[in-house]
């Protein structure tokens, strides 16, 4: 079975939430031309574009900007925080499991709080 593409994702979302073509592209100040193009993956939409698609459709950002290859601002400015030490903590992630990268994050969101008392 076919992957999924980006394109194929956002309009069976769009289609679950009756929502046309030319209407979503009102909705995130574009054209419907360009929600086609999008949804027949002849383009790939900018990050704000995508931002956007992902509220008005109610659809996970991250999950998206994935399918996109792109990553999340917030996520850039972390690694240029740390250059070398997020892309060797990547490395040493790759083989966590799906409840690993769970705790993982649990773990770091804590850290977080505890950092800004």
């Amino acid at each position: 079975m076919a992957k999924t593409t980006l394109g194929e994702y956002i309009r069976n979302l769009r289609n679950k939430r009756d929502i046309g073509v030319r209407e979503l592209g009102r909705l995130v100040d574009v054209s419907g031309v360009h929600i086609s193009s999008i949804e027949k993956d002849k383009n790939t939409p900018s990050p704000e574009l995508l931002r956007k698609i992902a509220v008005i459709l109610d659809a996970d950002v991250d999950k998206l900007q994935a399918m996109a290859n792109q990553v999340d601002p917030d996520v850039i400015d972390v690694i240029k925080r740390s250059p070398s030490a997020v892309p060797s903590f990547l490395r040493s992630a790759k083989g966590l499991t799906k409840a690993q990268w769970q705790e993982l994050e649990k773990a770091a969101l804590k850290m977080s709080k505890k950092k800004k008392v």
